[in-house]
């Protein structure tokens, strides 16, 4: 059961304190991503550039081109953004010991472990959407060393577009679910201070 408990709080990076519920979604979503970076990784962003294809025969034309075009990969971005919620689930993994005795420990770093995955799960939607919402399939580049303008159009980005757009969703849910639960967190420390006794039901 400990070793469970282990899992579920690296997974879901929330504590205890957290409701079943709550830790059962953010788990289940962070092994869709997992899943998602796997089967993606081999196939789909396995090789980007392959599908980008531009009207010239200058070398180096192409590859500069489809650097302007993604200057961050979406897989490099999705691996980024679950480095970052395991190391967060990591530092509170070892400030947090599962067991009954932790219901009485450190509440307020269960509410800063939630406010810190929002923040991570806000941000990495932010930029998701500021760099991917507005790709076009095709494009115009004039980057160096192309001579001229040359078109530039993107072939095969259908199950790309359905990947990233599972895993943005995955952290939307994961967003949510961190919001309501620090919500929970703040209400019960409130309850607390006008000495009602409150508990996390």
């Amino acid at each position: 059961m400990l070793h469970t408990e282990r899992i579920t709080m690296l997974l879901s990076g929330t504590s205890q304190l957290s409701s079943s519920q709550s830790r059962v979604c953010l788990s289940t979503a962070t092994l869709l991503r997992l899943l998602t970076l796997v089967l993606g990784g081999e196939t789909a962003w396995r090789d980007e550039e392959r599908g980008f294809l531009c009207n010239t025969s200058v070398v180096g034309c192409q590859a500069a081109c489809f650097d302007q075009h993604s200057p961050i990969a979406p897989f490099n971005l999705y691996c980024l953004h679950l480095i970052f919620l395991f190391t967060l689930s990591l530092a509170g993994a070892r400030l947090h010991q599962p067991g009954p005795q932790y219901l009485q420990a450190r509440p307020h770093m269960h509410f800063l472990s939630l406010l810190g995955k929002a923040i991570i799960e806000g941000l990495f939607l932010l930029i998701a959407y500021q760099l991917y919402s507005t790709r076009p399939s095709e494009t115009t580049c004039s980057a160096s060393p192309c001579q001229g303008l040359v078109t530039c159009k993107v072939f095969g980005a259908t199950m790309r577009d359905a990947l990233s757009l599972l895993v943005c969703s995955c952290s939307a849910v994961s967003l949510l679910v961190c919001v309501f639960e620090a919500y929970r967190s703040l209400t019960y420390f409130s309850e607390k201070l006008v000495g009602k006794g409150a508990t996390i039901p």
